[in-house]
């Protein structure tokens, strides 16, 4: 079954979807958000084992986010460079920056921790990372993926396309968070970002090019 078609919901409907969400996402115990992220991440180290990335884009966790330290900490000793985002309110675009072990974190625009721009450096432009990490509400098993509503990552593909273009190779992009936020189908729309796989708790899966048609394994 194609599920690649517009199937968008009224605005209010997609509100009543993320607060509802998010409502299951909090109501996790810290030591259950704990033991889960932990879990996700060691899965999603295996998949840039098995793949042999090199370098990743991935967010700094805030509130009931799945907490991405373990793989942060991970590509650190392992050599694999490390892009997170901050994030620009006006603009609605995200500026990319190379995190070290040694790096500054300040709150950015809402509270997140994020790369100070007075003393990080810069993640140069015409530069993609090979596999981006996306953070989400919910998830389906066909590349749906409900965000914040800020279109943060739908406004960096576009972006990041046409230097992926330039540079000759396209990054994947991964949702990453806890299995209770997979549903069966997300409400998606023409311009939303639909991912090439998704990493919970509970495993991952790549989803097949351009079909919307699951497939589960590595």
């Amino acid at each position: 079954m194609d599920r690649s078609y517009d199937i968008s919901l009224p605005s209010e409907a997609k509100s009543d979807l993320r607060a509802r969400m998010k409502g299951i996402r909090d109501s996790l115990s810290p030591e259950t958000r704990d033991r889960l992220s932990r879990q996700a991440s060691d899965l999603a180290v295996e998949c840039m084992k098995q793949y042999r990335f090199a370098s990743m884009l991935i967010y700094l966790p805030f509130r009931s986010e799945l907490d991405t330290w373990p793989i942060i900490q991970w590509a650190w000793s392992s050599g694999v460079q490390v892009i997170v985002p901050r994030s620009q309110r006006g603009s609605r675009e995200m500026e990319l920056y190379d995190l070290t072990p040694e790096a500054s974190l300040a709150a950015g625009s809402y509270g997140i921790p994020e790369p100070d721009p007075k003393t990080a450096v810069k993640y140069g432009p015409g530069q993609v990372p090979e596999v981006i990490w996306v953070p989400g509400l919910a998830f389906d098993a066909y590349g749906g993926r409900l965000g914040y509503g800020g279109g943060y990552f739908d406004t960096l593909r576009s972006r990041l396309d046409g230097e992926a273009q330039a540079a000759g190779r396209q990054p994947r992009w991964i949702g990453i968070g806890f299995q209770e936020q997979v549903i069966p189908q997300v409400p998606m729309e023409i311009h939303d970002l639909r991912l090439d796989g998704l990493v919970t708790d509970q495993g991952w899966m790549k989803f097949e090019t351009g079909t919307g048609e699951p497939y589960h394994g590595a």
